[in-house]
């Protein structure tokens, strides 16, 4: 109910505000994250009664061991932490522009904090805290009960567990990101990559392979996705994927492998309490995309910087 409540609201604001909230960028994000913040401390707290509207179609809300509410410090505190891995997860960053500290940050605070949360309250079924709830001494109870809550501590073997898993799962995502710097295709659309982000006008360029099933012939094509996340709408669309396809033509040697070149352009905005994306997609082989951009086929000659 409260996802329902914060998206309608957003989204009518959105489509008054459109273009502004869209040049925000990064910025809307945490303009957005600054909302939520405010809404969930102040609605968790006794200031709301512990309740958000969800809470309260739900019939919990947010109290203390005593079963009293929480004042608005410590609920403060609970809603930082419960809502900066989400908001950090959902960061649309320059992939090649983004230093690698602060993307391995991104990953501790998302994985460390937001997933032990989760683990938290998917297996601690007796209290459901998460770490919002423990940094808070706080609880979701039922809004029809009074008193002290019945508490039980967390198992020793539970943290041990949660601790485990995370170094775990930290190592092998190490691993396997040194790994695929590594291996192709991925440090050839990195570098493709880095070069579109180098354009101007660009939030953040991702690039990607694909196997799709050909319907016509039945058998599976190999496509090149290119992602681009748009600072402005003022750009001609269909002349600016013309010098995306251009860039990577004249840099990519591989690209001519694909069956098919496909180039989405993204604008909109994320402000967390809502979302809107308008895309445009402009998709052709790479011949085509050649004699487009370079007026000749790659049959009559090659791209300039392959001469």
């Amino acid at each position: 109910y409260t996802t329902l409540f914060r998206s309608i609201l957003g989204s009518a604001v959105g489509k008054v505000c459109f273009d502004k909230l869209a040049q925000l960028g990064l910025w809307g994000q945490l303009a957005g994250f600054c909302v939520a913040l405010v809404y969930f401390s102040a609605f968790d707290s006794e200031i709301g009664d512990g309740q958000t509207f969800g809470k309260r179609w739900l019939k919990v809300r947010v109290i203390d061991a005593k079963g009293n509410t929480i004042p608005f410090a410590k609920s403060l505190v609970r809603s930082v932490i419960f809502l900066v891995p989400s908001v950090l997860f959902g960061l649309r960053l320059p992939e090649t522009r983004t230093p690698w500290v602060l993307s391995s940050l991104i990953f501790v605070v998302v994985l460390w904090v937001g997933g032990s949360t989760l683990y938290l309250i998917t297996f601690h079924q007796q209290t459901r805290q998460g770490l919002h709830d423990l940094a808070a001494g706080s609880y979701v109870g039922s809004a029809d009960d009074a008193g002290p809550v019945g508490t039980r501590p967390i198992l020793k073997a539970q943290w041990v567990t949660l601790l485990a898993l995370l170094v775990i799962v930290s190592a092998l995502a190490g691993i396997v990101s040194v790994k695929l710097e590594m291996m192709e295709p991925f440090p050839r659309m990195r570098h493709d990559a880095l070069l579109i982000e180098q354009m101007g006008g660009i939030q953040r360029a991702h690039l990607s392979d694909s196997l799709a099933h050909d319907s016509i012939g039945g058998g599976a094509k190999k496509d090149l996705d290119v992602n681009i996340t748009l600072q402005s709408n003022s750009i001609n669309q269909e002349a600016f994927a013309d010098e995306v396809a251009r860039t990577i033509l004249q840099n990519d040697r591989n690209a001519q492998n694909y069956d098919q070149l496909s180039i989405r352009l993204f604008y909109g905005y994320d402000i967390g309490i809502a979302t809107r994306w308008n895309h445009q997609e402009f998709a052709h082989t790479p011949a085509e995309w050649h004699e487009r951009v370079f007026g000749v086929s790659p049959v009559q000659g090659p791209s300039p910087s392959h001469q």
